[in-house]
């Protein structure tokens, strides 16, 4: 669980320097920087539940901790290249979500939760 947790810390870490290593103002870096604060906000309990976990043995959580973890990248990537993205609607409104995105966000919540009720 240690590098798992060391790991989300780096992938944080990571995303926080991606919005500037990209073009700024383009499509890429604004979609960086709304994903590193999509991080920030699951993080606090992500961090919280994973260090629970170690302290109170349950070792269960460690392979979901590794399922958030990926489902946080891959949500990353998706964000960023805008997969499943449509471009703007025919009168001009904004862009249809994606809908890919959304799913694996929720399946990163499903894991917190998962984690959270292995502690109960």
């Amino acid at each position: 669980m240690i590098e798992i947790i060391a790991g989300t810390a780096l992938l944080y870490l990571v995303q926080l320097l991606l919005p500037m290593r990209l073009k700024t103002g383009s499509e890429q870096a604004k979609r960086a920087a709304k994903a590193v604060k999509n991080l920030g906000e699951s993080l606090p309990v992500f961090f919280t539940l994973a260090v629970l976990s170690v302290v109170l043995g349950v070792d269960e959580n460690t392979s979901i901790a590794l399922y958030w973890l990926i489902t946080r990248l891959l949500f990353l990537v998706i964000y960023i290249t805008g997969i499943g993205r449509q471009e703007r609607l025919q009168d001009g409104t904004n862009h249809e979500p994606q809908k890919i995105r959304s799913l694996i966000w929720a399946v990163s919540v499903i894991f917190l939760i998962q984690m959270t009720v292995n502690l109960i």
